[in-house]
């Protein structure tokens, strides 16, 4: 079929629609609901356009290509109405970051997505990079909301493995429902109730594993917003590499695309995106290969302690203790999850090198489980993994343990050599039915571990051994005579285990692959068993009095702590651990009671260590507490002093107004927020100044922008201005400073970075301030704005943000505030 669109001769294909036309050559219709592997939906409006003789804007995903038709994608009027579509759309979607006019310099500024509970705008959205919604709002000229938006207030479901579910960012597109009725033939979700209060959910609010999931991801994958998200990669910066390859936890050896960041790898996903993955391809692998408990370093046992070495020292070693045990009391055991390249080393390695015939190569079961027995007379041994009992290794004279994860075997070894694995390597594999696969280097492994092949061959040269000097994996495979592996993409069903997760492994060359992977401890396997863990409650620390939310992730927390409330004074703080395996996180003290020995602290969730400050209730108690730290803000009469707030800022600002302000000061409140939800504590801050004044990036509240804009007119507007007091989050307070910076306005900052000990003598708070290195917690908290080093103090606050996704893990959801009022959509 011939047909025009926006005045370009294109031919369609039989069933083709308009909008699958216009994609194939080339011509961009805006979309959101439709989806390449999903039949049209029609939901969004977003891809309406004109045609020819057909009354209204019909949609182009919906509508068939036939022959003359003239198609028009792109007038005035359609863009205009796409805009409306798009703006009815984000009134129930956080929206103010598509419209904040210092969105530029805030995607300089911060790059990659903060850490937070729910998403209240792109800085805080995992989906961040890759936002359909973001790229559309640019493409369509998005810049203003027609009234002021609603908030769901809906908490962020943690209640599943791996998949973390927040609500307030859903269009209900419907993609995530279609996904999995088209690739599972039912669906384990759907749209659950009526009108404002429809979203996406499981029949009878049962857990998704409950409503009997398979966790194969496709859901995540396919959702445009960020709603779905992959609890482990969701912290992670985009990717910057794609690589092909394939799984090996399995004989299915399903062909991945492995994402990675930086040489880390971040998540995996199916290649035929029509056929689904099992839960331990789709969200195990990143986590297995990153784990903290992977062997990094080689490692030569000294007397009774194994002592970390580098590799030259630890193969002269090795190959020196082998010299002694050469011949058949040599024994070399693996499984076929190592490559094809790998074994055929190890194999040589043992026959040629080691002149023994005692090369074993156990096949996993069908639970991965790889276990050998040592025949008598073997005197050394060379394992990579934990494959024989440990009680068979008592009469051993050596043992050599080339493994991944470090174990009780490993501890017991006397050479210990870290091996590079799956998609650490290069090779090639035997699928389930012999046929063989390809694997492909993804990321970086770990340390100084090294491919198994590299390893096998350095030490045959170190014993003087010939014909190891193999350069590449490749060089192994044309000696071997390998033909070209190929990726096993075409599938006619989804593997066992993407359909019934009992059937998935849960070992890797003896490990279990769930005590790396802690959410796989969650799901149900017949023969396997997991120990509980026991949970105590604590009758001692310090007693949680009250705690509600008061905004989306900022909690008001009040805590029984006399001796911190009796000495507490304006703009100190107090470091707290929730429990003794949480970080020392410091929290600005937002006010107290001397009389009733309580302290009061505005909590933003932004991590693991404030979730699990912000999941505690009334009655629960603290683990530790010190403070008040820091020096007091200096309180004298300075004139007219304007203190500016943002998230937790707008509480901790709270004590310092009123000091201010009995000191004689003219105190001006300006508080920002995203949008009105954003807000709080409007009263309590009239009663402490003389001007309060609210802003919000969407002007929902009547004045947008930041609070720095309502700083810079009235310095603009000749104002006379003493003192500027910031505290909030890093952008606010830089953009603060290079506001007032031209005026030559006294600026005081909150600096609150990473703190230990709270007491200067770890060092982890330093900050560089007029060239001279300082200590937030002894020297400050507050600190001359104009004199920070405020790029070294983002990257300082960024150094450690891959450590804080790896603990960022599973916890429960924190529930939403109460008293939302009748329109309250909150699903409570």
């Amino acid at each position: 079929m011939k047909l025009t669109i926006d005045r370009k001769a294109v031919t369609a294909k039989k069933d083709e629609t308009v909008l699958q036309c216009a994609l194939r050559h080339d011509i961009s219709i805006p979309h959101l609901c439709t989806h390449s592997h999903l039949s049209p939906f029609g939901a969004c409006r977003l891809c309406v356009v004109e045609i020819e003789d057909m009354p209204g804007y019909p949609t182009s995903c919906t509508t068939p290509a036939a022959e003359a038709m003239v198609v028009r994608t792109d007038t005035a009027a359609l863009q205009n109405l796409r805009r409306n579509i798009l703006a009815l759309m984000m009134l129930e979607h956080p929206s103010a970051c598509l419209i904040c006019g210092r969105r530029d310099l805030c995607e300089e500024y911060r790059p990659v997505a903060e850490k937070a509970g729910r998403t209240t705008g792109c800085h805080t959205c995992n989906n961040k990079n890759v936002c359909e919604v973001r790229t559309l709002a640019e493409e369509l000229g998005f810049c203003d909301l027609p009234i002021p938006p609603s908030y769901h207030h809906r908490p962020v479901d943690r209640s599943n493995p791996f998949i973390d579910r927040d609500l307030n960012l859903c269009i209900l597109c419907g993609r995530c429902v279609r996904i999995c009725k088209h690739q599972h033939g039912t669906a384990t979700i759907d749209f659950v109730d009526r009108s404002s209060k429809t979203h996406i959910s499981q029949a009878f609010d049962r857990s998704l594993l409950d409503a009997g999931c398979r966790f194969c991801g496709s859901c995540v994958d396919v959702c445009p917003t960020g709603t779905l998200a992959d609890r482990y990669a969701k912290w992670y910066p985009k990717p910057d590499t794609i690589t092909k390859s394939t799984c090996i936890f399995c004989e299915q050896a399903c062909a991945l695309k492995l994402e990675a960041n930086k040489g880390e790898l971040v998540t995996a996903r199916a290649v035929n995106e029509d056929i689904p993955i099992c839960v331990l391809g789709r969200f195990a692998i990143p986590e297995f290969l990153n784990s903290t408990d992977r062997l990094r370093m080689p490692y030569v046992r000294v007397g009774k302690v194994l002592r970390e070495t580098q590799w030259k020292e630890a193969l002269k070693t090795t190959a020196a203790k082998l010299k002694e045990f050469i011949g058949d009391g040599f024994m070399l055991v693996c499984d076929t999850t190592s490559t094809l390249e790998d074994r055929f080393v190890f194999k040589k390695f043992t026959r040629k090198v080691m002149k023994s015939k005692n090369y074993i190569e156990i096949e996993p079961n069908y639970r991965g489980i790889s276990l050998s027995s040592l025949p008598k007379g073997t005197k050394a041994v060379l394992l990579t993994g934990k494959f024989v009992p440990s009680s068979q290794l008592n009469g051993l004279e050596l043992l050599i343990v080339q493994d991944c994860f470090g174990t009780n075997v490993s501890q017991r070894a006397d050479v210990v050599l870290p091996a590079a694995i799956f998609a650490e390597v290069n090779g090639t594999i035997l699928d389930g039915s012999g046929q063989k696969r390809p694997l492909h280097k993804a990321c970086d492994p770990p340390g100084q571990a090294k491919a198994e092949w590299w390893i096998i061959s350095k030490l045959a040269q170190a014993m003087g051994a010939k014909g190891f000097a193999y350069r590449s994996a490749g060089a192994i495979s044309k000696e071997l005579g390998i033909s070209k592996a190929k990726l096993w993409v075409k599938r006619d069903q989804a593997p066992e285990a993407a359909q019934d997760l009992e059937r998935r492994r849960t070992f890797f060359r003896g490990h279990r692959i769930c005590e790396k992977v802690f959410a796989l401890r969650e799901l149900p396997i017949r023969d396997s068993s997991v120990p509980s863990r026991a949970v105590s409650k604590r009758t001692d620390g310090f007693q949680i009095l009250e705690k509600y939310e008061i905004a989306p992730n900022v909690h008001e927390i009040v805590i029984q702590a006399p001796n911190v409330a009796k000495k507490a004074q304006p703009g100190q703080f107090v470091i707290v651990m929730v429990d003794e395996k949480s970080e020392r996180v410091p929290f600005t003290l937002c006010d107290w009671d001397a009389e009733k020995g309580t302290i009061t602290l505005i909590v933003l969730e932004v991590g693991q260590s404030s979730r699990k400050l912000v999941l505690l209730e009334a009655g629960d108690r603290i683990d530790h507490m010190v403070g008040p730290l820091g020096i007091p803000l200096e309180i004298k009469q300075y004139g007219t002093v304007v203190l500016t707030g943002g998230c937790y800022g707008i509480g901790a600002i709270l004590r310092i107004a009123a000091a201010l302000r009995e000191a004689g000061n003219h105190v001006i409140v300006i508080v920002e927020g995203r949008s009105h939800y954003k807000h709080y504590y409007k009263e309590k801050l009239e009663t402490v100044c003389d001007e309060l004044i609210q802003t919000t990036i969407d002007g929902s509240l009547g004045i947008r922008g930041h609070a720095v804009d309502v700083v810079g007119q009235k310095l603009k507007d000749g104002e006379k201005i003493d003192c500027v007091v910031a505290v909030g989050c890093l952008f606010m307070m830089m953009l603060t400073t290079r506001e007032t910076k031209p005026y030559g306005v006294k600026t005081l900052v909150a600096l609150n970075p990473i703190m230990l000990d709270g007491t200067g003598m770890c060092g982890a708070c330093r900050v560089t301030v007029d060239k001279e290195m300082k200590f937030a917690c002894v020297d400050g908290p507050f600190f001359d704005a104009h004199l920070v080093d405020w790029d070294e103090l983002r990257d300082r606050r960024v150094a450690y943000s891959a450590e804080e996704i790896h603990l960022v893990g599973r916890t429960e959801s924190v529930a939403p505030y109460p008293g939302h009022g009748d329109n309250c959509r909150c699903l409570r």
